[in-house]
């Protein structure tokens, strides 16, 4: 499984492009204990091939993420990464995460220019994001094998800003570029999904984006055609066996509770492998409902 982990399900920011920014919008105050993190540890992280901490959420808040990887890594997982807006950070924070076992971090960042950041990332100060930007420089001197992905949701009023990016790949220890396109997650402050009628426009920042990681080794998870506002389908179902989503209040399936025997008891009980070799086997051409929010884009390889 690849499970995506919510310790927290609050933020510190308003991202106009994020749930967060609805004004009706009342985050939950759960947070995980000890004793919880390592019941989903031993019920899920055996099954892990990647484990994300943040997801919907900022991580950062949660003071215990160092349990978090350090479970992982008694469960061996293989790769440990954590998404966040990195405000919270700062270099001892981010070795001490380093030393736990965090592989890689995932900075959000939606605009390159200090006036679209902080417009499109309210709460957020442009001087900070580059003050742990140069901090993950010496990380990764002290742990070669560290990562830094970004991850920049594109919308129709930050494309031409994108173009800026090639002084972070000049002046950063970027590993990844990750560009998604915009998708309607929830209610937000941001209303233009419209994004197809600036293909033209993207195309040309694509490419030289691409040729820029091209050049610096870095890379790129960028999809050429921008999708309708209507996120398009595909034909092979396979996210939803092994995308799993655990929050304080949320574990894997919609009917599983942490005070049940194990997750896999109740998958078996579910019939759940069944259901794996019916769809691997019998069922042919399904296509990935709209509602799933597994993925927001194709990526050509």
């Amino acid at each position: 499984m690849n499970v995506f982990l919510d310790p927290n399900l609050t933020c510190n920011f308003r991202c106009r492009m994020c749930y967060f920014s609805d004004p009706e919008y009342k985050p939950e105050k759960k947070r995980m204990d000890d004793e919880i993190i390592k019941k989903v540890a031993e019920n899920f992280f055996k099954y892990a091939l990647k484990l994300q901490i943040g997801c919907g959420a900022e991580p950062g808040l949660f003071k215990n993420n160092e349990l978090i990887i350090n479970e992982a890594k008694r469960f061996s997982v293989p790769h440990i990464s954590f998404t966040t807006n990195a405000s919270l950070l700062d270099y001892d924070k981010m070795k001490s995460l380093a030393e736990s076992g965090l592989d890689e971090i995932i900075i959000s960042m939606h605009g390159t220019q200090k006036e679209v950041y902080e417009s499109m990332m309210p709460g957020a100060k442009f001087e900070k994001l580059h003050e742990v930007l140069k901090a993950i420089g010496g990380i990764k001197t002290d742990f070669p094998n560290f990562k830094l992905r970004i991850n920049y949701t594109v919308n129709p009023d930050n494309i031409e800003d994108l173009v800026h990016f090639t002084d972070y790949l000049e002046n950063y220890k970027i590993d990844t570029l990750q560009i998604r396109p915009i998708r309607k997650i929830g209610n937000s402050s941001y209303s233009d999904f419209d994004l197809k009628r600036k293909q033209e426009e993207y195309s040309k920042v694509v490419e030289i984006l691409e040729n820029k990681c091209r050049e610096r080794s870095v890379v790129s998870l960028i999809t050429h055609n921008l999708p309708e506002e209507q996120l398009y389908k595909q034909t092979l179902d396979v996210a939803k066996y092994t995308y799993c989503y655990i929050s304080p209040k949320y574990f894997g399936v919609d009917d599983y509770s942490l005070e049940e025997s194990s997750y896999r008891k109740h998958l078996k009980k579910n019939r759940f492998f069944t259901k794996v070799l019916r769809d691997v086997f019998l069922t042919r051409n399904r296509t990935v409902e709209a509602s799933q929010n597994f993925g927001n884009y194709d990526v050509e390889i």
